[in-house]
């Protein structure tokens, strides 16, 4: 069985698709992946049924949706049907909904010129700045530039403009910082627009660059007490050892305190300090292919609530700080970590031996059994119940309520479920492998508080 990621976009005019019991997107088009995916291309539909409502700790409410669908997929020159029979997933995140629309911008400012260039824009309620936008405005095949602004629900007013901040890019604008400021608007088709200036400020050589910012293994966002994984260029010395460096000889342990700085490399979250675990440079480290990468745990910040909003992520290396890279910063984010690039999650057995296909550790690795109880650790599930870690502490724990799970759609018994905090942004839930899960490699989906996992992570299982 091939794995792999999807992406996958719909054209939607509905917006109060998000309190719907029952919808359905049709004609939505895939538009490349990740792993056996790389440069898919297709179509899909998908119904989608509330079965069930959830509450989070947060306060917030979501929605447990059976969803079917239809369409196929061309990848690696073999095209697949694909049909997807009541597979479950989350919607509705807290205090928030999600709406995918087509809009056009037009740059006008220096050297970007004229023109008109349609991307997507994410367009997330979160009470009270209600809407969360960002974009990518490709100029040419190289050159393009990021943004990401907010603004209230009023906003849908024709002719009310709001600012934004210009958030990294590729080509002429990697690294580059500024501000944009936008117009709401509609032409003559009754298309809405986004027209306004940019101004841009692009780095000098050396300073360093962020180019990506994600919840390790996980999704382009961030939450806090959450592993994240950040790449870019001139993130960390050119001299660096080829093995990488670790926090494992950090004097912070001393007072039980993890590290807000490795080396010369230091990183704020929304301007706190996040805890360094490991840094790498692609001059010295082949296996750093989306370049200098730095592993870095987020730091404990609670100021938003239940909501998600944008904050800045800076990196400095020798006393030199990188433009701000805005990112989403979302109260959860779960993720299983994986053991290879398939996305094989980490697991073991309960006798702590190996989990996962024979052949991914020839002689040490096994398969689950249907029955058996596992062990997974996941990223990104916030605070345990009762106190939240102390700040910068190097030891965590905590018991969580533990999330609702699907192995290929078949439901795990939540009574065969526990859930801890282990160490700093480490959780371990033991599960039972449910009666009916096929042979072979299966996909584990569990939802929290809401949040659903990332998709695309296989468990195996004899």
């Amino acid at each position: 069985m091939a794995f792999g990621k999807i992406n996958l976009s719909f054209s939607v005019t509905d917006i109060n698709i998000p309190t719907e019991q029952t919808f359905s997107l049709s004609g939505g088009t895939i538009t490349g992946g990740t792993g056996a995916y790389a440069g898919a291309t297709g179509s899909l539909s998908l119904s989608f049924n509330q079965t069930a409502n959830s509450v989070n700790g947060n306060g917030g409410y979501g929605a447990v949706y059976g969803i079917t669908g239809s369409g196929s997929v061309t990848a690696q020159g073999t095209t697949t049907a694909l049909t997807l029979k009541n597979f479950p997933a989350e919607g509705n995140c807290p205090a928030c909904t999600v709406e995918y629309n087509t809009f056009y911008l037009s740059g006008t400012a220096g050297s970007l010129g004229n023109g008109t260039m349609t991307f997507p824009l994410d367009v997330t309620n979160s009470p009270p700045l209600n809407k969360i936008v960002s974009g990518t405005v490709q100029l040419n095949p190289v050159d393009g530039f990021d943004y990401y602004t907010s603004f209230p629900a009023s906003v849908n007013n024709l002719g009310q403009s709001v600012s934004g901040n210009i958030a990294g890019g590729t080509g002429a604008f990697a690294g580059a910082a500024g501000t944009i400021s936008l117009t709401y608007g509609q032409d003559n088709a009754g298309n809405f627009t986004l027209t306004g200036p940019a101004t841009i400020t692009t780095m000098a050589p050396g300073t360093p660059v962020i180019t990506s910012v994600k919840t390790a293994f996980g999704a382009p966002y961030v939450a806090y007490n959450t592993w994240l994984q950040i790449n870019g260029t001139n993130l960390a010395p050119a001299n660096t050892p080829a093995a990488g460096v670790t926090w494992s000889t950090a004097a912070s342990f001393a007072q039980n305190q993890m590290p807000t700085q490795l080396g010369p490399i230091s990183v704020t979250v929304n301007g706190l300090p996040g805890y360094i675990y490991f840094y790498c440079s692609a001059t010295t480290d082949s296996s750093c292919t989306s370049g200098d990468q730095i592993n870095v745990l987020a730091p404990l910040d609670t100021s938003f609530g239940p909501y998600s909003y944008p904050v800045e992520v800076v990196v400095t290396d020798n006393g030199v700080s990188s433009a701000p890279f805005t990112v989403l910063e979302t109260p959860l984010s779960p993720t299983f970590p994986w053991y290879d690039t398939a996305g094989h999650v980490v697991a073991r057995h309960l006798n702590f031996n190996l989990l996962g296909p024979s052949s991914l550790f020839p002689g040490a690795s096994t398969p689950a059994t249907v029955g058996e109880e596992i062990i997974l650790v996941l990223y990104g599930l916030g605070a345990p119940n009762g106190a939240a870690p102390a700040a910068g502490s190097a030891t965590q724990s905590g018991t969580l309520n533990p999330p609702q799970c699907w192995i290929s759609g078949i439901p795990v018994a939540p009574s065969s479920e526990t859930l801890n905090l282990i160490s700093p942004g480490l959780y371990q839930l033991n599960l039972a492998i449910p009666s009916g899960t096929p042979s072979g490699d299966n996909p584990i989906n569990c939802a929290y508080q809401g949040y659903p996992t990332f998709p695309g992570a296989p468990i195996a299982v004899q």
